[in-house]
């Protein structure tokens, strides 16, 4: 069941528990300046991790960044553990993935000195976590699958859970959602044995994520929504966010825009509340498509230009490609084909350069198809080409028999017939082969009024 749109009422405030604990925190802290180290040393981390709760990230690692000061001085290498791994994961959250990576790295070094093995794989998690949000894949996977090993060693269910979810992660921005899939569901089934809420409430959402990508969109929203309901009742807003975006997203696929919209809207208010400049960047995209579908396309490009810069600004280039993509399609849609040429190129290099395979050949296909509305048929037939190659590296067979029936389309124009039909019987071929029964029978049709009398019976 599909969980309704919060009303403004209804929307969890600020705990006030945290800001009466904050402000005796803060109290307790001026005190301890006149009294021993230790003391000191427990006050600013309660202030600090109450600033994290309250998700103002930026002040919590002020204070993070004074105990690692002190901690330091005081040669407490257990309390500069804890606080570097605190701090990489608000830095985290901020966006700033290098000053991030830099206190995992950290964190790994004093971990290989004190033997902290727990923190250690926590270190190792972050750094893979950075380097997927910086579109650096390979280097995540290596980490996760580190992690992965380490905490089935260790017996750690809650790491390995981790683990598999994060490695499902990487491998769906890297468009191989079959294991994607499979990782994901092994982490849920963990988190529900674990009786962990929490956990399960982050596998739902990425699964929702999943079948998103494979338009399964019945399935998106049921996980979507299980996710909603859990972020609402443990106050996790973060979760709301990302669960709002999914639902966003599906009922935009579903064309019930208007709906799409009163979700994406929520989950950017939200965005902008805890610093998450990331996902907010997906928002954005998602209310462009939207708003391009109902022909507000001035505000389309508004905000996928915002959602550009900010993936620019944070490092993350699988988002600056989704950005310059969809602002190419806004500019197609104005029949501005050189301008939409120009954003759907500086796409597939982003794209080339962190190696998301299924979204290069799609942008290739893209880039084919507006050189053949401009009639440049042999630029045309140099994409097709390129993208038929990874499709066929993927085993792709629906995006084989699209590609095959755009060659088809080029010699049909050049009038070359016997290669036309060449190409237009392999993609029917594909076709019957995903069952795609409507598209077969329109390679037929097209194929009869060629003349392709082999293909009667």
């Amino acid at each position: 069941m599909v969980v309704s749109p919060m009303t403004e009422e209804s929307k969890p405030s600020i705990p006030m528990h945290l800001q009466q604990r904050l402000a005796e925190c803060l109290e307790e802290l001026q005190v301890s300046n006149y009294q021993d180290g230790q003391k000191k040393l427990i006050c600013l981390s309660e202030v600090a991790a109450t600033y994290e709760k309250l998700f103002d990230f930026s002040k919590a690692v002020e204070y993070y960044q004074q105990l690692l000061f002190l901690s330091r001085q005081m040669e407490m290498m257990d309390w500069q553990e804890i606080t570097l791994y605190n701090m990489g994961n608000c830095y985290r959250q901020l966006s700033q993935f290098s000053e991030s990576i830099n206190c995992f790295t950290k964190l790994l070094e004093i971990t290989s000195y004190t033997g902290n093995r727990i923190l250690r794989i926590s270190g190792i998690w972050g750094l893979g976590t950075n380097y997927q949000n910086l579109g650096q894949y390979q280097k995540a996977i290596e980490c996760f699958k580190n992690l992965l090993a380490v905490s089935k060693e260790m017996d750690e269910r809650s790491l390995y859970k981790s683990a598999l979810g994060s490695l499902a992660n990487v491998y769906q921005y890297l468009g191989d959602y079959q294991l994607s899939l499979n990782y994901e569901q092994k982490a849920l089934l963990i988190a529900q044995e674990m009786e962990d809420i929490e956990a399960r409430g982050d596998s739902l959402v990425n699964l929702s994520s999943i079948y998103l990508q494979i338009q399964q969109w019945k399935e998106a929203i049921e996980y979507a929504s299980e996710s909603l309901a859990i972020a609402s009742r443990i106050e996790r807003k973060d979760l709301l966010m990302v669960s709002l975006n999914n639902l966003g997203q599906a009922y935009k696929s579903l064309d019930q825009y208007q709906k799409a919209m009163d979700y994406l809207t929520r989950a950017l208010k939200i965005s902008h509340e805890i610093g998450e400049k990331r996902v907010r960047s997906a928002i954005l995209q998602n209310l462009s498509d939207s708003c391009s579908q109902i022909n507000q396309l001035e505000k389309a490009i508004e905000y996928n230009i915002e959602s550009l810069h900010i993936s620019r600004e944070i490092g993350n280039q699988y988002g600056e490609a989704a950005a310059l993509s969809r602002i190419g399609n806004t500019y197609q849609y104005f029949r501005s084909y050189d301008k939409a040429l120009v954003y759907f190129e500086q796409a597939l290099k982003v794209l080339q350069d962190i190696g998301a395979k299924q979204s290069e050949q799609q942008m290739l296909f893209s880039i084919g198809t507006l050189h053949y509305r401009k009639q440049r048929f042999s630029q045309a037939l140099i994409c097709f080409q390129s993208a038929l190659n990874l499709a066929e590296e993927m085993e792709n067979t629906s995006d084989k028999a699209k590609i095959y029936f755009a060659f088809g389309l080029i010699y049909e124009k050049l009038n070359k017939m016997a290669e036309a039909i060449s190409y237009y019987r392999q993609a029917y071929n594909f076709y019957k082969t995903v069952g795609y029964e409507s598209h077969a029978q329109q390679m037929l049709k097209t194929m009869y009024k060629l003349g392709d009398e082999g293909m009667r019976s």
